[in-house]
């Protein structure tokens, strides 16, 4: 089956199960459970066929992973979850598994990520008085909590508070957050509403609350921080009466209207004592207005348990795109909650009339589409987008046509989007390689011209060194940090816009983006078997070490040389090259797993999961493995792939290597243990690896099922061969075309 045939095929978009989200029935579980049963019946299913049963949304959120354990949706706009007072950078995402403190529930977060933002329209229950017990060490009203006390799952989160006799629940749809609190005894049942509350870089800078009726209260917070301008507005709608109090900073004001640069609300509902109250909280990056429709079209009721179900059957058949057979309910768990956080984002910022915030600071609105936000591409690139036209080929074009709204309202493809802000956080133009995928797959309807006029102007500007990439075939180290990390990215980018330029039928620039891509080759000291920095004469920099870090300073971004050397996916029959042979090429590729993790200078916490200078905590490495497909010892690869998914991933709240880096870390694992791999994640082709599973079937949306499948694996043995439809395949992919049809691909163990 052809793209364009896949592209006709699915006609379900993504903005119709947002819509839906609200209307789901146990009906439509039963339907769904029946269908998951039916097409597992001779699987080696232990205690469950509920996928849902695999996901823990705990895990990450302890160590350095920076994942949140709050209610969402896939890709959904709301990330309704606790927050903790933070305690330094293992707080990033606003919650952490060793806290046992809660300060309230936020409506928006961040997975993964290594800095800090969202956290926006905090909401505290409590039944004490305010602003009094606010003064404390953590400076905010808080309540503490029993781990025992605490539950999630994929669509809903729940946390008993023991001293203050509040159970509070929480659910959500794609663009509303929908709570529910059941009351005790203790005391006058009462809700905070902060606007002013901020944690990591964000401040508030600009809120605004106005009480409409004694149901309904709306308002917007605006703030400043990794985002630089970022405006969020909101409706709550309370299935109760309630009286108010405004508060400017902590001090009471009078009235139904604040505006102010912290504003609280503190709302009462004396009536409800031994019960429960459910709250819808509506959001809009555009108006008041938008959140007050998005709460209409998806939660006509205050229903929290047909919410919650909706909630759960959107995960669910977000899922069960792919169905894994094996007797380890382990292996299950930790594959499932990867698939589930690779579901996570980009978040959805369009409201359900396509307004959004634009990155000129203007409201727009999509047509056609749905426009998403928080493109952490530096990470994402190399196989959350790849696994994301497998899963969802129907949602790349909208991410597509996001990020071309973004190069029409700023000028520039984003490189880092977070909330219509550019944040420049990373290094590299990785948007390209993504949307070169997607028109190269047959899964964007934008017109490729404008796609090839937005890489190219990437490609040519005059900043971040890549100016003087252009002119010198590399960048003087003294000229500009992080270069030999920058030019070996940019040159990783390049060869995705000549790609696009070849299909285009554009020969000069085809020729001129080629020679550019293979610019890696002017960084390479035969000498020392490194890619090493040069100074602007053209010599090698001195006092040159391979393990030597130091953060934001060196030649290397986030890495050291060890780990950089090996960046070239996009030509790795040159790099092997430059080592001289494949002997030397593989005996360099072990020793980078076998020296000493030992490293000197100013380490990042980031650059964690080592296995000898190999860092599986950070990004730059993970294609590292696959390297040894394309020689005569792939097995040793195949090792390398067991040891790191046993090791850098575990069914644990700390049982990420780090930061999951919004799904990146979670898709290797994902990819990994399907057998495969988007080494170049722009050329089609998933490099063999090893596969964890005695089945696994991709469910596309077309009906079409890929079956992966393995035979005479004990766990120890080693890849063979793999067949292809009962053929034997003389290489050492599997196509993205060959993925997406009927089929089935067997690894053969010996």
């Amino acid at each position: 089956m052809n793209m364009n045939q896949i592209l006709k095929t699915t006609t379900i978009k993504l903005l119709s199960l947002f819509i839906l989200v609200g209307c789901g029935t146990a009906e439509d579980t039963t339907k769904l459970s029946t269908q998951l049963t039916k097409d597992n019946v001779e699987k080696k299913f232990t205690t469950t066929t509920d996928v849902l049963d695999f996901v823990d949304p705990f895990i990450g959120t302890g160590g350095h992973g920076h994942t949140f354990p709050g209610a969402t949706v896939p890709f959904g706009m709301v990330q309704l979850s606790p927050d903790n007072p933070s305690k330094g950078w293992d707080w990033t995402s606003g919650y952490h598994h060793s806290d046992d403190t809660l300060i309230g529930f936020s409506h928006t977060h961040l997975s993964g990520t290594g800095v800090g933002d969202l956290l926006d329209i905090l909401v505290m229950p409590f039944v004490s008085e305010y602003p009094k017990n606010s003064e404390n060490d953590v400076e905010h009203l808080y309540a503490t909590y029993k781990k025992e006390n605490e539950t999630a799952s994929a669509g809903y989160y729940s946390v008993y508070l023991e001293d203050e006799d509040i159970k509070a629940e929480l659910t959500s749809t794609a663009r509303v957050g929908v709570h529910k609190y059941s009351f005790g005894h203790k005391g006058t049942p009462q809700l905070l509403i902060d606007l002013g509350y901020a944690q990591n870089f964000d401040k508030a800078v600009d809120t605004y609350f106005k009480v409409e009726n004694n149901h309904t209260l709306v308002g917007y917070r605006k703030s400043a921080g990794w985002a630089k301008h970022q405006p969020v507005y909101f409706v709550m709608e309370f299935s109760e009466k309630f009286q108010h109090q405004l508060f400017n900073d902590k001090q009471a004001i009078s009235g139904n209207e604040l505006n102010a640069t912290k504003s609280e609300a503190v709302l009462r509902f004396p009536q409800l004592m031994g019960k429960a109250l459910n709250v819808k909280v509506g959001l809009s990056y555009a108006s008041i207005d938008g959140a007050r429709k998005n709460i209409a079209i998806e939660t006509q009721d205050f229903d929290f348990n047909k919410t919650k179900l909706a909630a759960e059957n959107l995960w669910r058949k977000q899922l069960n795109k792919v169905s894994v057979t094996d007797a380890s309910e382990v292996s299950k768990k930790k594959f499932y909650t990867a698939l589930y956080h690779s579901f996570m984002a980009p978040h959805l910022f369009s409201d359900a009339n396509g307004e959004y915030y634009g990155a000129d600071g203007k409201t727009h609105k999509a047509e056609g589409y749905n426009r998403y936000t928080l493109f952490s591409l530096w990470d994402t690139f190399r196989t959350l987008h790849p696994l994301l036209t497998i899963t969802n080929p129907e949602l790349v074009d909208d991410l597509v046509k996001s990020m071309m709204a973004f190069y029409d309202e700023a000028g520039l493809l984003p490189s880092w989007d977070l909330m219509s802000n550019e944040t420049d956080v990373m290094i590299g133009y990785h948007a390209v390689p993504v949307i070169v995928d997607a028109y190269l797959k047959g899964l964007t309807t934008v017109d490729p011209e404008k796609l090839f006029e937005a890489s190219k102007k990437s490609a040519m500007q005059n900043r971040f060194g890549i100016d003087l990439f252009r002119e010198n075939g590399y960048i003087p180290s003294e000229l500009e940090v992080e270069a030999v990390s920058k030019a070996l990215e940019y040159a990783y980018d390049d060869s995705a816009i000549a790609q696009l330029a070849q299909a285009l039928g554009k020969d000069e620039e085809y020729q001129y983006f080629s020679k550019r891509a293979q610019s890696y080759k002017t960084l390479f000291d035969k000498s020392v078997g490194f890619m090493r920095g040069k100074d602007k004469n053209g010599q090698w920099v001195e006092k040159f070490s391979p393990t030597h870090v130091d953060h934001r300073t060196t030649d290397y971004t986030e890495a050291n040389a060890w780990q950089y050397t090996w960046f070239v996916p996009h030509d790795v029959d040159g790099l092997k090259g430059l080592f001289g042979s494949e002997e030397k090429f593989v005996k360099k590729l072990d020793a980078l797993f076998t020296v000493s993790s030992d490293m000197e200078g100013d380490v990042s916490p980031d650059i964690s999961g080592l296995i000898g200078q190999y860092a599986h905590g950070n990004e730059p490495c993970h294609h590292i493995p696959y390297l040894y497909s394309f020689t005569k010892e792939k097995w040793k690869g195949e090792a390398r792939i067991r040891e790191i998914r046993e090791s850098m991933y575990r069914a644990e709240p700390d049982g990420l290597a780090g930061n999951d880096d919004v799904g990146q870390m979670s898709a290797w694992y994902v990819m990994s243990a399907l057998g495969f791999y988007p080494l170049n994640p722009s050329d089609g082709r998933y490099i063999f690896g090893t596969p964890l599973f005695e089945q696994v079937t991709l469910n596309h949306d077309n009906g079409d099922k890929f079956v992966i499948t393995q035979v005479n694996n004990d766990g120890k043995n080693y890849v063979e061969s793999v067949d292809l439809n009962d053929n034997k395949l003389a290489r050492n992919y599997v196509s993205y075309q060959e993925l997406m049809a009927s089929g089935k691909l067997e690894f053969l163990f010996k």
